[in-house]
């Protein structure tokens, strides 16, 4: 039924690319150079204004729906107290 393989922790996938980049920049040096000096350039030319005010942008709008959520959470642990302590 489900042939999707099993999740894997995201360390293992972290540790399993960094072995993916090591091994290619040991077999290919000079793609590897020329790789990061290209995404380097990509992140040098992004203007700050743009990822801040982006970053804003994503941070303001998520804000009112988590104040919400906290909001209805401690309301129902002010309802409904819990027996436990």
């Amino acid at each position: 039924m489900n042939d999707e393989p099993p999740a894997q922790p995201i360390e293992s996938s972290v540790r399993k690319t960094m072995g993916n980049l090591e091994e290619f920049a040991r077999r290919e040096p000079t793609k590897a150079v020329a790789a990061a000096f290209g995404v380097g350039l990509l992140i040098n030319l992004l203007p700050t204004r743009l990822v801040v005010g982006a970053a804003t942008a994503v941070g303001a709008t998520l804000m009112r729906p988590t104040l919400l959520t906290l909001g209805v959470t401690k309301a129902f642990e002010l309802c409904f107290p819990s027996n436990k302590k």
